[in-house]
């Protein structure tokens, strides 16, 4: 049976290695379209996230060390952080959105092509598989949770704005949306 999970794991890192070109081809195509950002689907990307790397846990059981594992998480976390500012999230038509830049493209193959890459082009231990799952992780948290910070500020202040259209535009006293005149000045809106 141990003979087997080194063709097993290295099984898998060739398939993920598919998914992983796949992911990229997709990514490619529609990285820069604008998305209605959706708490529940970044919060699903994080549970898949984190189930993935339990999974692979319990497959190689591997366990490591308190220190590499909060060195490990924060600098996920880090470079997640730092991968959401390539994220424009705004309001459009009422709805939050988002729209990608290069920089977000250029972060993401570099994290996930490393990680495969060790993966299926080495012979390193699990434990360095792992780190940098575990890095990967961090980095799909921070960036998901930053994601989801800007969608409530954003949707907060653009509920906070008044309409456009609903001010005077000579004196910004409200008017209401079938008023033709501003009640305080008596301008046309």
């Amino acid at each position: 049976m141990s003979g087997m999970m080194p063709l097993v794991m290295k099984a898998i890192s060739v398939i993920f290695l598919i998914v992983f070109v796949v992911s990229v081809a997709l990514l490619v195509l529609t990285f820069r379209k604008p998305k209605k950002v959706s708490i529940l689907s970044l919060l699903l990307v994080i549970v898949i996230s984190i189930t993935t790397l339990a999974a692979f846990s319990f497959l190689i059981n591997y366990q490591p060390s308190s220190l590499l594992l909060a060195l490990m998480v924060f600098a996920g976390l880090f470079i997640g952080v730092v991968w959401s500012q390539a994220t424009q999230v705004y309001v459009e038509n009422g709805k939050v959105m988002s729209r990608n830049s290069v920089w977000y493209l250029l972060v993401w193959g570099g994290i996930f092509a490393l990680t495969q890459l060790v993966s299926v082009m080495t012979n390193r231990p699990p434990s360095v598989i792992m780190a940098l799952l575990i890095m990967s992780t961090g980095s799909v948290i921070g960036m998901n949770g930053m994601i989801m910070k800007r969608y409530f500020s954003v949707k907060a202040g653009a509920q906070a704005a008044p309409t456009v259209g609903t001010g005077c535009p000579k004196c910004g006293a409200p008017v209401g949306e079938n008023d033709a005149f501003c009640t305080r000045c008596g301008a046309r809106r």
